[in-house]
């Protein structure tokens, strides 16, 4: 088992920091930061000519047909730059299409994202915070049995409910949404611009990480709009969804690796007793110990992508661990980064903040770090 990655892609990374670093430097970010802003579709565009939101989309339907390998290559340097563009979403929407979806299902909706034209994006939590089929509270109920579909057409469905923290819901043109019908839980193509579908951005500690609130009031679909057989799609779900988590981890350990990064580099400028802060041991054994601890997530979450294609059985167990090693990584990188920095660490102005609100924000997104290490025991009891 080779893991090292190949020349494709690392010519890949630096095709990505390349771009990251003319568009979005940490100075846009910053300045973005001070209020929600809406998608930058020219960059998104853009992004798409270079094939990321077709990273692993079939060569067939006009992506570049590679593998979750190669999009924690894209999705590590992203972290590095805090990068807002709603890749992660994206490519979970992907995943699902192309776990659940029929072959006139993919055509209809893959090629438009591959193409940057269609941001899409995969809606499951809800109020009660858990990721669990029995926590799927909203409903799709058969279009002539439900209020005021006189005029659905035989095998039409209604959708209502409410979906919390769905990432990059306010820029999505689709929405894929879980929803229970009496089979059990199935997952339906939604346009966000459908009639009864209000979504409402959410306050988040981290503006790079947009996520919205989506309520779906009498939502009429057509039967093609569900993704599998009814009821049949939790199993894909919880594959997609860890896939998700891996493709979070690896943004994050980029986050925690530019954190430390900055760190470093102020320490060897700021001086105390006439000397660089960097020769304290304080300082420098403590850089130490975070660099051990983001190289320890970085090897679990290359495992982790791995295993997504290619051990499907562990790619659970590793998700979770890899979650959660970035989390403590990243938290612990953001606070040493402002602590290192002193007083200008905690002003507006120093980038420092920035990667200690992607720390907090991600620190609870799609599960905290207790939650991951009790599915690990949980899963190795099994």
């Amino acid at each position: 088992m080779d893991f090292g990655f190949t020349q494709e892609q690392e010519q890949l990374r630096a095709q990505v920091r390349r771009l990251l670093d003319t568009e979005l430097p940490l100075a846009r970010i910053l300045a973005g930061s001070a209020r929600p802003q809406p998608l930058d579709r020219a960059l998104w565009k853009r992004t798409a000519e270079l094939g990321w939101p077709g990273i692993t989309v079939p060569e067939a339907h006009g992506g570049l047909g590679l593998g979750c390998e190669d999009l924690i290559v894209v999705l590590e340097e992203m972290g590095k730059s805090l990068c807002p563009l709603p890749l992660l979403a994206t490519d979970a929407a992907v995943a699902a299409l192309r776990a659940l979806g029929t072959d006139a299902q993919c055509a209809a909706h893959l090629p438009a994202i591959a193409a940057g034209a269609c941001v899409a994006t995969l809606a499951v939590l809800e109020e009660s915070d858990l990721l669990a089929p029995d926590a799927i509270a909203t409903r799709a109920s058969a279009a002539g049995v439900a209020a005021a579909s006189a005029a659905a057409a035989p095998g039409d469905v209604v959708l209502d409910g409410v979906k919390l923290f769905v990432p990059d819901a306010q820029h999505a043109d689709l929405i894929l949404v879980a929803a229970r019908e009496d089979a059990g839980v199935s997952l339906f193509v939604v346009p966000a611009d459908a009639p009864g579908v209000r979504v409402t951005p959410l306050v988040v500690v981290d503006t790079t990480k947009p996520a919205a609130e989506v309520c779906l009031e009498a939502v009429r679909l057509p039967a093609s709009a569900r993704l599998g057989a009814p009821g049949g799609a939790w199993p894909a779900i919880m594959r997609v969804l860890d896939r998700m988590t891996v493709g979070l981890a690896a943004e994050m350990v980029g986050a925690a690796d530019a954190a430390l990064a900055m760190a470093v580099e102020y320490a060897k400028v700021r001086r105390q007793f006439g000397s660089p802060i960097g020769r304290f041991q304080g300082v420098k054994h403590r850089c130490a110990e975070l660099l051990v601890d983001i190289e320890s997530a970085r090897s679990l979450v290359y495992y982790g992508a791995w295993a997504v294609e290619h051990d499907p059985a562990q790619a659970a167990s590793y998700a979770s661990m890899a979650k959660a090693a970035a989390a403590d990584a990243l938290d612990a990188a953001g606070e040493e980064c402002i602590q290192i920095h002193g007083a200008i660490g905690y002003t507006w102005e120093c980038h420092a903040h920035l990667f200690y609100k992607r720390g907090r924000h991600c620190h609870v997104w799609m599960g905290a770090p207790d939650e991951h290490y009790e599915r690990v025991l949980a899963l190795q009891e099994a």
